[in-house]
């Protein structure tokens, strides 16, 4: 076995670079750009951006996009990962790794999120805006929806006794009418709706209730009046969590979930509001007085009401380092840092594979790794963390996880993709036997597969209440979506390795700009986005503008501003001289 010193700095002979895949990995991330256009277009997809011109063809396509872009591009990256230790050795790849993907990453956690930050604010508040402007504009007899959003119980009343049920979902955010009127501060309306027999501890489809919005928003008068009606403040949502943990809720959470809902609630009166609530709670005994700021009441996936940790024990400590939003849509170059030195570490561990493989060959194809059962397996492995992120039935697709600790189900999620490519590399698929069913699985996948996983996750046609059993969601969900990103990815692995076999210059352009337009991307697409949905005009086109506009004014600036100048070589490296 070879010393883990000579592991760490001795390459093996090199192989020839794919660049199918580079074009692969260009067009995942140009598509990416494509996708966060589509989100402010994506009628109930909770984007900080609403355009009046969404519609749901826009939520199917960002929905299928989604389900597999992010799982593609860690295999690819999985791929060129173990290309580049086996040219170079591990030394060399920490090093790489390092100066291309750790500081790209520092540096624009300090730079570029701050600025989409910056761009997400101001697209709040003017979505917010024009819902406001656009409820206040319409009549409270044309749904019970705007009824509530302008506060008329006597309008509300009328559409009860004309037949709108207490079960009936609100068309966009999918909540009961108790609900939204909890959302909303409607305390009349929600008098109103009790007092006609709606049950006050009613759930929502996502297991929320009334409560679990009034402690959310800090509104003191109607928790006090649900809890004297009876509402449950026991009730668990379907991630677990009580009303009392959506009273922990960091405020900046709250104020971006309420301008998404167009909530008219100022942070102080938020604030103020759960300070009256902890009172009432303790007042009550529903709560001890020393759990008021107790950080484990707090959700995962939320932070404390700080941008530290209120309590200096290690479990506040890891909550909030997992939590706080340090990277933002950068998170992929922390992930991809963190299974870089995994996988030298792994590897200095259990010995060199590189002299194993060496010296022991193993043919990863005997092993099943491009065939059906290895897909099954493969699949089977995915289904274990996409099972625990508590996305199903919100989004098609994984989560993502911001913070400075990595969620650990999104991090073994993606890492299994990472590791599948990495295992594609030393199979060395001569044969091209990975991907070569593409001609059928690709429109089977899209065609077949997709609308069948969407429908069974998000029920959004109402087919699946018809079709399973709803004890049979959760497992089915998580079966269809990881096979559905299994099949993508291959697929698109063997079009692009039957359709590119040669580099050409504007692939290997493309494939050098597509990590700066990538990382570059968010803040304009949303300023774009923001200046459309003031217009009137057809959804698609409007993704065009964006689209097109973005990613042109981005290769302008990659041109001009980076590709031969000191950022270029901090993204790519120096650039090779071109061959005579």
């Amino acid at each position: 076995m070879m010393k883990g010193r000579e592991f760490l700095s001795s390459p093996t002979s090199p192989t020839e670079r794919r660049h199918d895949l580079d074009a692969l990995r260009a067009s995942a991330m140009m598509l990416g750009i494509v996708y966060h256009g589509a989100l402010s277009l994506a009628l109930g997809f909770p984007w900080f951006v609403q355009d009046p011109s969404a519609n749901g063809a826009m939520y199917v396509f960002q929905s299928w996009v989604h389900g597999f872009r992010m799982p593609l591009f860690f295999i690819i990256s999985g791929f060129f990962t173990a290309m580049l230790w086996k040219k170079r050795g591990a030394l060399a790849l920490v090093s790489h790794r390092f100066r291309r993907v750790f500081l790209p990453c520092l540096v624009g956690s300090m730079t570029l999120v701050p600025l989409c930050n910056l761009a997400i604010l101001k697209g709040l508040s003017e979505s917010n805006q024009r819902r406001l402007m656009a409820t206040e504009s319409l009549p409270p007899e044309q749904s019970i929806w705007v009824a509530i959003q302008q506060h008329r119980s006597d309008a509300v009343r009328v559409h009860l006794e004309n037949g709108t049920a207490f079960t009936d979902l609100h068309p966009q955010f999918q909540t009961t009418v108790l609900s939204w009127a909890a959302i909303q501060g409607d305390l009349e309306s929600v008098r109103v709706l009790i007092e006609m027999g709606c049950d006050p501890s009613l759930s929502n489809p996502d297991g929320n209730t009334a409560l679990h919005a009034s402690m959310f928003f800090g509104n003191s008068p109607l928790v006090e009046y649900l809890l004297e009606q009876g509402a449950d403040i026991t009730k668990r949502n379907s991630n677990g969590e009580t009303p009392i943990n959506s009273l922990r809720v960091d405020t900046k959470m709250v104020q971006y979930i309420g301008g998404l809902l167009s909530v008219r609630r100022e942070l102080a009166d938020i604030k103020d509001g759960r300070a009256l609530i902890e009172n009432a709670l303790v007042e009550r005994n529903l709560i001890e007085p020393a759990k008021q700021t107790d950080v484990e009441q707090v959700p995962v996936g939320s932070s404390p009401d700080a941008s530290a940790p209120t309590q200096s024990t290690p479990r506040a400590i890891a909550m909030w380092l997992a939590t706080y939003p340090a990277f933002s849509f950068l998170w992929f170059l922390w992930f991809l840092w963190w299974f870089a030195v995994f996988l030298v570490i792994l590897q200095w561990v259990f010995g060199s594979i590189r002299s194993f493989w060496s010296q022991q060959p193993v043919e990863w194809s005997s092993l099943g790794l491009y065939s059906p059962v290895a897909l099954l397996f493969w699949m089977l492995v995915t289904m274990v963390p996409l099972y625990f992120m508590g996305t199903i039935g919100f989004i098609f697709g994984p989560d993502t996880s911001v913070g400075l600790i990595p969620a650990p189900q999104v991090f073994a999620y993606y890492a299994v993709f990472f590791l599948f490519g990495v295992g594609y590399y030393l199979g060395q698929d001569t044969g091209a036997r990975l991907g070569q069913s593409w001609r059928w699985l690709l429109p089977w996948t899209m065609l077949v597969l997709f609308p069948i996983a969407l429908e069974i996750n998000l029920g959004k046609y109402g087919l699946r209440d018809q079709w399973i059993g709803k004890g049979w969601v959760l497992p089915l969900s998580v079966l269809s979506q990881s096979l559905f990103a299994w099949c993508m990815s291959i697929s698109c692995i063997g079009l692009f390795r039957s359709c590119v076999r040669e580099q050409t210059p504007w692939i290997r352009y493309l494939s050098d700009s597509s990590y700066w337009l990538y990382v570059a991307h968010l803040p304009l697409v949303i300023v774009l986005q923001s200046q459309l949905a003031w217009t009137d005009g057809n959804a698609y086109l409007k993704l065009l503008i964006i689209s097109f506009a973005s990613i042109g004014l981005l290769l302008l600036s990659y041109q001009l501003l980076v590709r031969n100048t000191w950022l270029g070589v901090f993204l790519n490296g120096r650039r090779a001289p071109k061959s005579t």
